[in-house]
C-alpha cells in the first residue's frame, strides 16, 4: 500500500509539471507536492483510490486548480503557477471548499454558496465559551462581546436567537475553543499563519456547531496598523459553517475560504447578498425589515479598540490614497505599497488585507530600527527571497525573517554610493532592472553580474516615467510603473505604454476615489517624484524623441529581438 501511494504521488506530481506552458517557471517539487496536498485536504481532489486512480486523471486534475483558482478570485490558467502556489500559504479557514464528491467540482451549481446540508431544527441555539486565547492581548469580556457579535450578524438575516449559557446549567449546541495544534477533532491547527480556526456543521453529533480558533495567531480587533487577524472577522465566517453555509467563491462574501482581513464595526457589519442568499436558502426569509435588528440586548457595549501601550510609537499613520509611494512590488501574488514605516497589501483577488497600513518593523523581522524608508523591494526569481532596498543597501529576507545584515548595492555591480529608485524582475527575459533617474541597469540573476552595456536610458521603455516611484510586474505579466497618484501599463512583453496611461492609481488599485483633474496638463495630471515636480507629458515627449535615436537606430540590423534588448 505504501509502494502504491508512492507511485501514486509520483504521478499525480509528474502530471502537475506536464501542464506547465514552456515559457512558465517550472515549480519545486516541494511546492507541487504542496499542491497536490493542498487540493485534496479542501476538498479539490478526491483522496487517494486504488482502484479507480482519480489522480491519474489529467482532466480532472486541471479542473481542480482551476475551481481553487475560481474560489481564490486567481486567473483560472488550471496550472500550478507561483501566484497560485503563494495562495495556498495564505491564512484560512481548517475546512474544505467543496462539499460532497470533489469529482462533482465541474457540475457546480451557479450560485457562488454552498450548504452543508443540516440545518438547526430549532430557533434558539445556545453558546459558550469553554477555552479563551491564551496569546491575545483581548480581555475576556471583549471576546465574548465579540462574539456575540458575530452571531448578531448571521440572526439579523435569519430570525435565529443566539443566548450565551452556564456552563453550570446546560451542554450548549455552540461551544467555542481556543486550541493550539491537535485538539481532539479531525482539523489540527498548524501555528500562526496557516489555517485559522473551523467550525462544525449543524447536527446530533456532540461536536455539532463547535468553533475551534488557533490559539497561536494573534487574534485582534480594531488594530491601527492592521497587524495580527481580526478575531471578529473570523468569527463571522466561522459561525456560517455552525450554521450550515459551507464556502462561497463570491468575491464579497464573509463565506470565502481565505483571510480577507478586518470588515469593520460590527455594529454596522452586513453580510453580503451571496451570504444572505444561502443563509435564507437554509432557515427561510425573515419577516422584518433589512434594516431591524434582534430585540436581544448584547452582552456588552459596543466593542472598543483596545488601548495601545503606553510605549506604542506615535507616528501618524499616511493617506494611502495620496500616492507618491516610496516602493511598491509583487511579492508572492500579493503588491506591496511601502510608505516611510508602514505599507499596505493588496491580495491576488484585488482587496486590501486592510485599509489601514501594518508597520514595516513588525513584518519585517531584523530590519534595522533605523530603516525608515524602503525605495524598492522585490522577490528575487531564482529562490524566491526578498529584498529590500534603502539607501545603498539591500537587505535579504527568507519569508519575514531576516538573513544576515546589510549589504551595499555594489554587489549588484552599481557605482559605490548609488541609490535606487525601482527594482523588479521582467518574467520576459528572467532579468532584474535597477532604475535610478532617467537611467537603468540590467542584472542578470543566474550570472549574478550587471548585463554589459548598461546603464542605458529609461527611454527605451517608451512612454515610462523617470524616477518612478517604483516598478513591478502583476500576475497577469503586465508591467506597471508608478509615479505619485498615477500608473503607466505595458501589456506583457511589450516596452510601449498603453495609450490610455497614465490613469490614477487610487480606484484600481487601493480603493481610493480618482484625483481631480490638473486642467494644466491634458489627460495627464502634474505628478510629485521623490524630488521636484515634472510635467509629465513633457517628459513623454522627450522620451519618443531619444527612443528613436537611442533605441531604434541601434536595432536596424535586427530588428527581430527588439523587446530583449532591453
Amino acid at each position: 500500500m505504501r509502494l502504491w501511494a508512492l507511485e501514486l504521488r509520483f504521478l499525480a506530481l509528474l502530471l502537475v509539471l506536464l501542464l506547465q506552458p514552456v515559457r512558465a517557471p517550472i515549480p519545486r517539487a516541494q511546492d507541487v507536492s504542496l499542491g497536490v496536498d493542498w487540493l485534496t485536504r479542501y476538498g479539490y481532489l478526491p483522496p487517494a483510490d486504488p482502484t479507480q486512480a482519480q489522480l491519474q486523471s489529467l482532466a480532472k486534475l486541471q479542473d481542480a486548480i482551476k475551481v481553487m483558482q475560481r474560489f481564490a478570485g486567481l486567473p483560472e490558467t488550471g496550472q500550478m503557477d507561483p501566484v497560485t502556489i503563494a495562495t495556498m500559504h495564505k491564512p484560512r479557514c481548517s475546512l474544505p471548499d467543496i462539499l460532497g464528491p470533489a469529482g462533482l467540482v465541474r457540475r457546480r451549481r451557479r450560485r457562488r454558496y454552498a450548504l452543508s446540508g443540516s440545518v438547526w431544527k430549532k430557533r434558539t441555539l445556545t453558546w459558550r465559551i469553554q477555552s479563551f486565547s491564551q496569546n491575545s492581548q483581548l480581555s475576556q469580556p471583549m471576546v465574548r462581546t465579540l462574539m456575540s457579535y458575530a452571531l448578531t450578524v448571521w440572526a439579523v438575516e435569519s430570525g435565529l436567537t443566539f443566548q450565551e449559557v452556564d456552563s453550570r446549567h446546560q451542554e450548549p449546541d455552540i461551544l467555542i475553543h481556543f486550541s493550539r495544534g491537535y485538539h481532539q477533532d479531525s482539523y489540527p491547527f498548524d501555528g500562526p499563519g496557516g489555517t485559522l480556526a473551523h467550525a462544525f456543521f449543524p447536527g446530533e453529533h456532540p461536536i455539532s456547531g463547535d468553533t475551534h480558533f488557533d490559539d497561536e495567531e494573534t487574534w485582534t480587533f480594531g488594530s491601527k496598523d492592521g497587524e495580527g487577524t481580526d478575531l471578529f472577522a473570523v468569527a463571522v465566517h466561522e459561525f456560517g459553517h455552525a450554521l450550515g453555509l459551507g464556502h462561497s467563491s463570491a468575491p464579497n462574501s464573509i463565506m470565502r475560504p481565505f483571510y480577507q482581513g478586518p470588515v469593520g464595526d460590527p455594529d454596522k457589519y452586513r453580510l453580503s447578498q451571496d451570504d444572505r442568499d444561502g443563509l435564507q436558502q437554509l432557515y427561510g426569509k425573515v419577516s422584518h425589515t433589512p434594516g431591524d435588528k434582534p430585540t436581544r440586548k448584547p452582552l456588552a457595549s459596543p466593542p472598543q479598540p483596545p488601548a495601545l501601550p503606553p510605549d506604542r510609537p506615535s507616528t501618524p499613520v499616511p493617506d494611502r490614497c495620496e500616492g507618491n509611494f516610496d516602493a511598491i512590488a509583487n511579492i508572492r501574488g500579493e503588491i506591496f505599497f511601502f510608505k516611510g514605516p508602514w505599507f499596505w497589501r493588496l491580495q491576488p483577488s484585488g482587496q486590501l488585507v486592510s485599509p489601514r497600513p501594518a508597520r514595516l518593523h513588525r513584518f519585517w523581522e531584523g530590519l534595522p530600527e533605523h530603516v525608515r524608508v524602503i525605495q524598492a523591494a522585490y522577490a528575487r526569481p531564482r529562490d524566491g527571497r526578498i529584498i529590500l532596498f534603502s539607501g545603498p543597501q539591500f537587505w535579504v529576507f527568507q519569508d519575514r525573517q531576516l538573513e544576515g545584515a546589510a549589504r551595499p548595492l555594489v554587489e549588484f555591480g552599481l557605482p559605490p554610493g548609488e541609490e535606487v529608485d525601482a527594482v523588479f524582475s521582467w518574467p520576459l527575459n528572467g532579468k532584474t532592472y535597477l532604475i535610478r533617474g532617467q537611467q537603468y541597469w540590467r542584472y542578470d540573476e543566474e550570472a549574478a553580474r550587471l548585463d554589459p552595456g548598461y546603464p542605458r536610458a529609461l527611454s527605451l521603455w517608451e512612454g515610462a516615467p523617470p524616477s518612478p516611484d517604483d516598478v513591478t510586474i502583476s500576475n497577469t505579466g503586465d508591467t506597471y510603473f508608478f509615479k505619485g497618484t498615477h500608473f503607466w501599463r505595458f501589456a506583457k512583453g511589450s516596452v510601449k505604454s498603453e495609450s490610455d496611461s497614465p490613469q490614477p492609481m487610487g480606484p484600481k488599485w487601493l480603493d481610493c476615489p480618482a484625483p481631480k483633474y490638473d486642467p494644466q496638463i491634458p489627460n495627464s495630471p502634474k505628478t510629485t517624484p521623490k524630488t521636484g515636480t515634472c510635467d509629465c507629458h513633457c517628459e513623454l515627449n522627450q522620451a519618443s524623441g531619444q527612443l528613436l535615436v537611442t533605441f531604434l537606430l541601434p536595432l536596424l540590423p535586427s530588428l527581430a529581438g527588439s523587446v530583449f534588448a532591453c
